[in-house]
């Protein structure tokens, strides 16, 4: 059966907040163990295929035509890796449904299955605008309880979401975009990302979910988001030449099409729902098989991307 049927449960268990709450520590659990295991930047080392999701947004609908790709035995062999960007929540009508169906699979299979951090749930950090996750709680299981559920979310499960993953010589997958603060000041891909090998830096971080690629040979701009910069093709070059990868996934930002290239092939954009409040009739997921000699010349002819029509 394939991994769609994990909506199933999740349906089952948001259907009380008791249930919802009992789960809430198993998923605080397992994202401590992969933090620990893989760190905030997961360096990836396993030839297999690899599948990157962007943003959903709480559409479930395409969450499951994406699930429905894929069944467990693609997992439970090792040779398959799925990827998810972020922004799992917010301008959806099922954005409980789409993350718990997401931690299921984590708990599950929590080294194939990876969840890194978008924008909209680094809310510790940025807030973002409109951020109506609160409200889809509270409309379920009213204001004190559901503000506790909350709470949880920000402070015990989205905290422990992975930045970003990295294989070398290979890709560079991450929520927004490359940031340019740490632009030209290491050699430590793990520096560049975090801001210093110890921890984390809140300006780089915030780049990290907020910056978009802009055709210019300007390093930087202001990014008209409110947070983040606007990256140019030198960040870019700099970056996969720094850290011998051909390609950065990153999703963010809404395209028509489902995904668009920038910075002559070496970005590629994935947003993977459709529909309002984008009103883009086809999403894309990418799917790339690491152990092929070809696997980027693939890409560049987009023949690896998977669409979703609405």
């Amino acid at each position: 059966m394939d991994l769609s049927k994990y909506i199933d449960r999740a349906l089952s268990i948001i259907s009380t907040s008791e249930s919802l709450r009992s789960r809430l520590e198993d998923y605080r659990e397992v994202l401590t163990n992969s933090m620990a295991r893989y760190g905030d930047i997961v360096t990836f080392k396993d030839e297999v295929r690899y599948v990157f999701v962007g943003d959903i947004h709480g559409n479930l609908e395409d969450l499951k035509a994406i699930l429905s790709n894929y069944d467990e035995e693609h997992l439970k062999s090792g040779n398959t890796k799925i990827v998810f960007l972020g922004d799992y929540i917010d301008r959806g009508e099922s954005q409980l449904e789409v993350l718990i169906t997401l931690l299921e699979l984590k708990r599950e299979y929590p080294d194939s299955i990876f969840l890194l951090k978008g924008n909209h749930e680094g809310v510790d950090i940025v807030e973002p605008s409109p951020h109506d996750f609160p409200d889809e709680l509270i409309s379920r299981y009213l204001i004190s309880e559901g503000l506790k559920i909350y709470e949880f979310f920000v402070n015990d499960i989205f905290t422990r979401l992975h930045l970003a993953a990295y294989f070398r010589n290979f890709f560079l997958a991450l929520h927004g975009g490359l940031p340019t603060v740490t632009y030209k000041k290491t050699q430590n891909v793990r520096e560049y990302l975090l801001g210093s090998i110890a921890g984390l830096s809140r300006d780089v971080v915030v780049e990290v979910l907020w910056n978009d690629p802009i055709e210019s040979i300007d390093e930087a701009q202001e990014s008209p988001r409110g947070a983040g910069m606007l990256f140019g093709r030198p960040i870019t070059e700099w970056v996969v030449k720094t850290f011998n990868v051909k390609l950065v996934i990153r999703g963010h930002e809404p395209c028509a099409k489902g995904y668009k290239l920038n910075h002559n092939g070496k970005v590629i954009t994935l947003f993977s729902r459709t529909g309002p409040p984008y009103y883009n009739t086809v999403g894309a997921f990418l799917e790339v098989d690491t152990s092929a000699r070809d696997w980027y010349k693939s890409i560049k002819e987009t023949r690896a991307v998977k669409f979703i029509k609405q």
